[in-house]
């Protein structure tokens, strides 16, 4: 089982690595199986897993919206 503990120091060694790193470096090895993934620097990645993440809570908000009939956020 995943523990929160793992989980948080997973996301400290990430932030950290993410703190040295220059948001313009592109990986230092990509893997053969990628080859119609193009290899993007640090910036466009951390947005792509921005972009997604919120891509699939909105799903996920979506779904439980269709089961419980619960609207969090109405605009209009």
């Amino acid at each position: 089982m995943f523990a929160l503990s793992d989980r948080s120091s997973a996301i400290a060694k990430a932030d950290a690595i993410i703190a040295a790193t220059p948001l313009d470096a592109m990986p230092k090895w990509w893997p053969d199986f990628f080859n119609d993934f193009p290899a993007r620097p640090l910036r466009s990645t951390i947005l792509h897993v921005i972009t997604e993440t919120a891509c699939h809570a909105g799903h996920l908000d979506a779904a439980r919206e269709l089961t419980d009939g619960t609207q969090w956020l109405v605009l209009g």
